[in-house]
Parts: structure tokens; C-alpha cells; sequence
């Protein structure tokens, strides 16, 4: 049981110390046997609350490297605003740009992405932050007292007086200890925090790249639909010249190629914007004609429902962090514990005296172990200890909902993905079917045996063929982006990818 003390420090009891006036008086050999002692003594002290921790001091006088080329400008000696703005125009590659061409550009030149590179800097400086509390700290003054009388002692009215001390923690209730893994808790939060901005990086990228290819199709069938109405428009207007057919027909086939021609007018509009949305993703003017490859395919996926759950419960970033936090409040609680146990330090000082600017007149050096221990504030430390407890069973709660709505998030795009990978192949067969159909239509229309009202439903069932077929492919194919997402991990037609660290270079 550890007791209070009844003074807030105690000088270390020596018999070879002779004690007059406040003043320490002993031989200079003691004098150096003494201070070499309690020099080792304050060295291993000093490092028993870190013995079991791997303590590195971050390399902050090497040149700061980071993922992102604004990083390279913010941080590195590149700072002027030339150099800012000249980063946000990159030169793309020639040709057509493949989706991981558009990943890799993105990554190097994102600003979310340097925003996360800029924490995790900052975390490190926390944890240096952190490791300064088992290492002993030291202060200096200087001052000068004039007085109107003679200095007691002295013969002048000035004098001048310069005091250092050093103090070394010895123990701190587990404080130190506590506030250091948190600042290690706190850095890989931010590594997991560089993983999660990433991983939001590459779907926007994915949605904008697939984005553009659909309506690339879109707008082919679009533009097919309006060729095909506007030969048949001509076809009906020179049956209706030579009184083969009523001009309702001709007015039909006029309506529907204006819907068509509106039509067309909607899906390029969706490829402007969705070309603007990659275009900002890759740090380039809003409207630069930006070409990409045809990337929109049916591969089949590798895995199955049951790896995809274990896989998103162990890497998905939300419950990484979520279990981070949950590490978090368990040592904030360990924290708010230590204010309950004593502080035990180890103080040096010396002060020098004189009526000259030199304080060479007197001077007197002493050394205390002080012990400090509140053991009265009214249930104050309690009440810490307590909310903290209530914290972390709410960081237990949040990530319990965090894998509750992983799990569905992952069973929801992985069933979107194979609903949409059956619907290829069947929106496939409707396209065949359909463009068949309307060949037959059409062929019969010639020989007047079909109506115009029979070839305009035969265009629009093979426009909506083409239409669900490209957006099943679609689908399919930012079904499996967002499942990357959820789960944290890239997926190839080949299987899972290899993990990658956010402390690597991306590029």
C-alpha cells in the first residue's frame, strides 16, 4: 500500500554531507564519485518505463520523402507557388490511358492523398512527442536585483544570479508509458488512415474511368439509334410521296427519332461530366480530351463469398481503425489511472551568485528525490477513469457496427456482382435476338407487310438490349471496384493481390 508523503520533496540523505545554512559542503573527489552514481542511476531509471518498447527517433533531419508530388512541393525545398501550380497540370501519357495508368497518375497527384502523407508526418512527431517524457529535461535562468541598500553580504547594490536544473521522471504512475503507446496507436492510425484515402482514391478513379466507357456505348447506341430511325423516317416519307403508306407513320417515325436525337443529346452529356470528374482525379483542365482504353470486360471473380467476409473483417480500414480506436481507449483508461499512483523524480540544481556579471562570487548545487501524491480531489481522478471506460466501451460498440455493416456492405456487392455477371450473358443473347428481330422487321417494312409502328418497337427493344447489356457490364465491373473496397484488397482474374503498405512509395 503505498502511503502518502507528508512533503512534496526530500533531499537524498548522505552521512558524508555536512549540511550549514542550506549550503552542501564535501571534498571534490566525493563530490565526483557522487555525481557519476547518480548519473547511472538517472540513465537506468530513466529507462525503466521503456524497456519493453522499441523507442526509434524519427529521421527528422533527413530529408522529408513523401508519396505525392505535392508533398514534394509543401514539404521538400520545392515551396514557391510556381512549383504548386506547375504539379497540377501533369503531362499525361501519349495515347490511350489504361486504367492502371489512370490509378498510378491519380495517386501521385492527389491532394487527399498528400493530406494523409502530411498525418502521418505529424503522427510520427507525436511519438518523438512522446519518447521526450522518460528522458530528463533541463532549464536555465539568468537574472539581475538592483537594490536601493546595500546587499546584505555585499558591498554593491547589484546582484546577479544564474540557476540550471535538471530533472529525470523516475516513475509517473505509467503515464509516460501510457501516453507513449498511444502516440504509437496514434501512428498507425494514420498508416491506416493512408490505406483508407487511397482506397477512396482508386474507386473514384474506377467509377469515373468505367463512368466514361459506359457512356461511350451509350452514346454509340444513341447515335446507331438515331442512323437507323432516320433511314426509316426516309423510307416512310417516300411510302407516304408514292400514297403507300398514311402520314401517321411519318409522323411516328418522326417522333421517335426525335426521341432518339434527345437521347443522344443526354448520354454526351454524361460523357462530359464523367470525363470532367477523371480529368479533376488527374489534375488536369476540366475539359481536356482525355482518351482512355477500352477496359470494360467480363472476367470471372475469383472468390468466394465466405473469403470475401474474412477478408473485409481483416483488412477493410474502417475496422482496422475501428480496432485501433478500441486500442486507443483501453490505454486511455490506463492514463487516467496513473493520476491515482505517486510521482517519483530525481531534481539537480546549481545556483550561482555575484555582484559581477560573472556569479563568481558564490555558488551552491543541490539534489532531491521528490515524491509527489494527490490523495485528495474529490473523485476528480476517478471520474477521469470512469469516462474513459465509458469511452471505450463506446469504441467496442462502433466497431462492433462497423463489422456488422462490413459484412452486409461485402454480401451486398458480391451478390450485385453476380446478378450483374448473370445478366451479361443473358443481355448478350437479348442483343443478338433483338438486332435479329429488326432486321426481319425492317426487311418485311420494304415488302409492306410489316407496319412502321412494327419497326419502331423492333429499334427501341434493340436499343434497350445494347443499353442493359452495357450497363450489366458496367455493373459488374464497379461491383467488383466497390468490393475492393470494401474488403481493402485488390482483386485480380488471377486471385487476391499481394498487400500493399502505405509506407512504400506508391509509384
Amino acid at each position: 500500500m503505498l502511503k502518502p508523503l507528508t512533503r512534496p520533496s526530500t533531499l537524498i540523505d548522505c552521512p558524508a554531507l555536512k549540511t550549514k545554512t542550506g549550503q552542501m559542503t564535501l571534498s571534490l573527489s566525493y563530490l565526483a564519485t557522487i555525481a557519476l552514481s547518480v548519473s547511472l542511476m538517472v540513465f537506468f531509471l530513466g529507462c525503466t518505463q521503456a524497456t519493453r518498447h522499441t523507442i526509434d527517433r524519427p529521421f527528422i533531419d533527413a530529408p522529408i520523402s513523401t508519396d505525392t508530388i505535392f508533398g514534394e512541393a509543401t514539404i521538400g525545398d520545392s515551396r514557391s507557388k510556381e512549383a504548386i501550380n506547375n504539379i497540377k497540370t501533369p503531362d499525361l501519357p501519349k495515347g490511350q490511358l489504361t486504367l492502371d495508368q489512370c490509378l498510378t497518375l491519380a495517386r501521385k497527384v492527389s491532394p487527399s492523398l498528400d493530406s494523409a502523407d502530411q498525418a502521418y508526418m505529424g503522427a510520427m512527431w507525436s511519438r518523438w512527442q512522446a519518447i521526450t517524457n522518460f528522458l530528463p529535461t533541463g532549464s536555465t535562468s539568468y537574472r539581475v536585483t538592483h537594490s536601493d541598500q546595500p546587499l546584505t553580504g555585499y558591498s554593491g547594490h547589484d546582484r546577479y544570479t544564474w540557476d540550471v536544473s535538471v530533472s529525470q521522471p523516475i516513475f509517473a504512475g505509467g503515464a509516460n508509458v501510457a501516453r507513449y503507446l498511444l502516440a504509437q496507436l496514434g501512428l498507425a492510425a494514420a498508416d491506416i488512415q493512408k490505406i483508407q484515402a487511397r482506397e477512396e482514391l482508386m474507386l473514384g478513379v474506377k467509377q469515373a474511368f468505367y463512368g466514361i466507357l459506359a457512356s461511350e456505348r451509350a452514346l454509340t447506341v444513341a447515335k446507331t439509334s438515331v442512323v437507323n430511325l432516320s433511314s426509316h423516317l426516309n423510307v416512310a416519307r417516300n411510302f407516304y410521296e408514292v400514297g403507300m403508306v398514311p402520314q401517321n407513320q411519318v409522323l411516328q417515325a418522326e417522333v421517335e427519332l426525335a426521341k432518339a436525337q434527345q437521347e443522344e443529346i443526354t448520354q454526351s452529356r454524361n460523357l462530359v461530366v464523367n470525363k470532367a470528374r477523371l480529368n479533376i482525379l488527374l489534375r488536369q483542365e476540366v475539359d481536356y480530351p482525355i482518351d482512355i482504353h477500352d477496359e470494360l470486360l467480363f472476367d470471372p471473380f475469383p472468390l468466394t463469398l465466405e473469403e470475401c467476409l474474412n477478408i473485409g473483417l481483416s483488412d477493410n480500414p474502417e475496422i482496422r481503425l475501428g480496432r485501433n480506436q478500441v486500442q486507443s481507449g483501453a490505454k486511455n483508461v490506463d492514463l487516467a489511472r496513473s493520476a491515482l499512483l505517486p510521482q517519483v523524480s530525481v531534481n539537480w540544481s546549481n545556483s550561482s551568485q555575484g555582484t559581477s556579471a560573472g556569479v563568481r562570487d558564490a555558488n551552491e548545487w543541490s539534489m532531491a528525490a521528490v515524491a509527489s501524491f494527490n490523495f485528495w480531489e474529490w473523485g476528480r481522478s476517478k471520474a477521469d477513469v470512469e469516462i474513459s471506460k465509458v469511452n471505450l466501451n463506446q469504441a467496442v460498440n462502433s466497431l462492433t457496427s462497423l463489422e456488422d455493416n462490413t459484412k452486409l456492405e461485402v454480401t451486398s456487392n458480391y451478390q450485385t456482382l453476380l446478378s450483374a455477371g448473370r445478366n451479361i450473358s443473358v443481355a448478350a443473347k437479348a442483343v443478338e435476338s433483338a438486332a435479329e428481330d429488326l432486321r426481319m422487321v425492317s426487311e418485311r417494312y420494304q415488302e409492306q407487310v410489316a407496319t412502321t409502328t412494327e419497326v419502331l418497337d423492333a429499334q427501341t427493344r434493340y436499343s434497350e438490349a445494347q443499353y442493359e447489356y452495357y450497363q450489366a457490364l458496367y455493373n459488374y465491373n464497379l461491383a467488383w471496384a466497390s468490393l475492393e473496397r470494401t474488403m481493402g484488397r485488390r482483386v485480380t482474374k488471377a486471385g487476391l493481390a499481394p498487400r500493399e503498405s502505405a509506407n512504400l512509395p506508391n509509384l
